[in-house]
């Protein structure tokens, strides 16, 4: 008997492709999915990016605002001798709306009117503080010697000197800190916070100390004028400029206002972000919209993200201001109007 082999049937429904109809719903769903998670990634990086950006901005303005307040709050600061007065009473801050002439100037020359001159015109405020630096109140700085010094604001170190002519009490050597503190550019064409500090009888370099540092502008809080029979000159009477302060006739109608009534200073400073940021829905007037230092908004469109940020400090080593000894038919606040 002969065996027959049967041939296994194909199942032809098994084998058959998707139609034309199903391939295209397909096509379309996955498009869809696609496009979804395509726009969700991009709003994603676009918020982080943003989010990196600020949270850089907010660093650098932060550390800005740290290291002039440590600076501002020696302001001041000097050690005493034997019979408790001041190694250093001269005059311990000064600024300048617009800028200085020139960094390096001379603060004040007692025989002269200020050396350290502002230049008038618009823009970013300068500000110089002094000192009596020690290693205590200064970060260290080890010369070529081996020894370690007290360092100025770029971090050089300050050899002692004699600052009679600039205001020490007597003719020996001290080491005083002398810092001035303005906006440029750096090599790179970034607006920065910089710093020229003295080293001793001369100045050390310009430095870049914070990047993205576009605007500084500095008050001065200005105590009330004292007189004779009313001695209280503790009070604020103002928050004034530098121009305001050094000339005077603005604050509660007085000529006299002067350096010596400074009790405090308040910095405003305006930070931007490192590059510029994704519009991502916003217009371009809403992603650079601000508030600047003098409280007024404003809407660039260069979609750099821009913020203000102000902080007041107290010179502690300032006030309050002690009178001279009593002298008969004398003003004991006569330095307070001299000053």
């Amino acid at each position: 008997m002969t065996s027959r082999t049967r041939t296994p049937q194909i199942n032809r429904r098994t084998q058959r492709g998707l139609s034309l109809v199903e391939l295209m719903v397909a096509l379309t769903i996955g498009l869809f999915l696609l496009g979804a998670v395509g726009i969700i990634y991009v709003n994603t990086a676009t918020t982080s990016r943003s989010s990196t950006l600020e949270s850089q901005m907010n660093e650098d303005a932060a550390l800005a605002l740290e290291l002039l307040q440590q600076q501002i709050r020696l302001t001041g600061f000097s050690n005493v001798d034997a019979s408790g007065n001041r190694l250093f009473p001269g005059q311990a801050v000064r600024g300048c709306d617009g800028g200085f002439d020139d960094n390096t100037a001379v603060f004040l020359d007692p025989a002269s009117p200020p050396l350290l001159s502002c230049n008038g015109g618009a823009g970013p405020d300068a500000l110089a503080v002094r000192y009596e630096a020690s290693l205590l109140n200064s970060q260290t700085v080890t010369d070529a010697g081996g020894v370690q010094r007290p360092g100025n604001c770029a971090h050089e170190g300050i050899t002692a000197w004699n600052a009679q002519a600039e205001g020490a009490a007597t003719a020996t050597a001290m080491t005083l800190a002398d810092n001035r503190y303005y906006i440029a550019d750096d090599a790179d064409g970034t607006p920065s916070l910089f710093c020229q500090g003295r080293t001793g009888t001369g100045f050390g370099n310009a430095t870049a100390l914070i990047p993205n540092i576009e605007d500084m502008q500095v008050q001065y809080a200005v105590t009330a004028l004292p007189s004779v029979g009313n001695p209280i000159p503790h009070q604020v009477a103002g928050y004034v400029t530098a121009d305001q302060t050094a000339n005077g006739a603005e604050v509660l109608g007085d000529t006299s206002i002067n350096w010596s009534r400074v009790a405090a200073v308040r910095v405003c400073l305006l930070a931007r972000s490192a590059r510029p940021v994704p519009t991502g829905d916003n217009t371009l007037a809403d992603v650079g919209r601000y508030i600047d230092c003098d409280g007024a908004e404003q809407t660039p469109t260069d979609r750099f993200l821009r913020r203000a940020y102000v902080t007041t400090i107290q010179l502690r080593n300032m006030r309050p201001g002690l009178p001279s000894d009593y002298e008969l038919g004398g003003d004991p606040w006569q330095y307070m109007y001299d000053n």
